[in-house]
């Protein structure tokens, strides 16, 4: 009982995450916060009453051996204060890691978890509406709108890694004969998601859309029809909303080429090379967790320039070998699973070279997402040249037959 608590507990903190910016709780700080507080003191009570802990992944070792670099960064961070904050950030983290590892332990609890992620994601982009509808714009020179309390390019990453969940979410509910709601809330997602992410202007989406566009096209494991429904449906609606996305924004959006050609990039591009500079004089041991804003005086606007500052060459080897660790592991998931996470990877890659997104529960959600997805496919058994699962477990997403494939060592 206890667990089964801990456990929708833990997919209600999902749910909250992607709009934890636009709602704090006093002085305790964000809701997603509040709640994963609750959610941790359930967690230790069902190990207490069960006397059972499952066995941390290496992904979780090298997580921890990461997060406890910056911890010793302390020692020499020249913004001791940023880095205490860091290092509080991170525990909370792998705390909450810890526990999605121990509760999402079934494909469904997984697909729970994904879900949650979606209707969250829905949280963002009815704000969005909401204060375009209303004329709260978010960056007001640019006329460009946003969720309330959200970055819009935080919004848009967000948004934008929920578009190949929502599909693959689709598609299984409608193998698994499930309700038609259920599969209309997830289509529904996909053009209600890409509205909301051009009302933001965000020139790093017209990029980080291409691995969904790959992923959609290029996967053989959802029939051709299929993608002409979506792609149909997707071109109808944004055709139907075109004229009410402001000009302004259209404006912006057509100056991604003249930015990119500049290498001026928004005024990132100066950022990059002030971050590389400060990694020039601190290239081992970095300048402290959280300490690139004191370095260089602002965000790099770069998660892999702003851990190689922060945390020296050390950190960042630690830093690419989780990255090395998750790509390689759902690289080997069947392969309606594995276009799926890549896609979701890639998508993230390409936005984070315009955002400082290390220290973002976002991020290490869908790494340990990954992780977790991985470890069905490792229970897997093989008898006789086939694909065997135990009873009851099979990756979320192979809903269909699974095809035989020789056991990779």
């Amino acid at each position: 009982m206890m667990r089964k608590i801990t456990y929708w507990l833990a997919v209600i903190l999902i749910f909250i995450v992607p709009w934890e910016d636009s709602l704090s709780v006093s002085t305790l700080g964000s809701l997603a916060r509040v709640m994963g507080l609750v959610v941790a003191v359930f967690w230790v009570a069902t190990i207490l009453l069960e006397g059972r802990f499952r066995k941390p992944h290496l992904f979780h070792v090298l997580v921890l051996l990461f997060f406890l670099w910056n911890f010793v960064s302390l020692f020499w961070s020249l913004d001791i204060e940023s880095t205490i904050q860091r290092i509080k950030t991170y525990s909370q983290i792998f705390l909450l890691m810890l526990i999605f590892w121990e509760v999402f332990q079934k494909p469904d609890n997984l697909m729970a978890g994904l879900q949650a992620y979606i209707y969250g994601a829905y949280v963002l982009i009815a704000s969005t509406i909401y204060n375009y509808i209303n004329g709260n714009v978010a960056v007001a020179y640019e006329g460009r709108y946003s969720a309330t309390g959200v970055n819009a390019v935080d919004l848009t990453m967000i948004l934008m890694m929920g578009l190949p969940i929502a599909m693959q979410l689709f598609f299984a509910a409608g193998q698994e004969n499930k309700g038609g709601i259920l599969k209309l809330i997830n289509l529904a997602y996909i053009p209600s998601s890409i509205f909301a992410i051009i009302l933001t202007g965000s020139r790093t989406s017209l990029i980080a859309i291409i691995p969904f566009g790959i992923y959609l096209f290029a996967t053989q494991q959802i029939k051709f029809d299929r993608k002409i429904l979506v792609f149909g449906i997707l071109l109808i609606s944004l055709l139907a909303l075109l004229p009410f996305i402001p000009q302004t924004v259209i404006t912006r959006l057509g100056t991604v080429g003249a930015s990119i050609e500049a290498g001026d990039l928004g005024g990132r591009g100066d950022l990059w090379r002030e971050g590389i500079a400060a990694f020039a004089k601190h290239p081992i041991l970095g300048v402290g967790g959280g300490a690139i804003n004191y370095a260089i005086g602002a965000a790099v606007h770069n998660t892999f320039i702003s851990v190689a500052t922060e945390t020296g060459l050390i950190g960042f080897v630690l830093f690419l070998s989780i990255l090395g660790l998750v790509v390689y592991k759902v690289s080997r998931l069947p392969r309606r699973t594995s276009e799926l996470w890549l896609a979701i990877f890639m998508t993230w890659a390409i936005g984070v070279l315009s955002l400082s997104w290390e220290f973002r529960k976002v991020t290490w959600i869908i790494l340990s997402f990954a992780i977790i997805e991985s470890c069905f496919e490792e229970q897997v058994l093989e008898h006789n040249g086939n694909i065997k699962f135990p009873r009851g477990i099979k990756p979320s997403f192979e809903a269909e037959e699974i095809v035989s494939q020789p056991k990779m060592t």
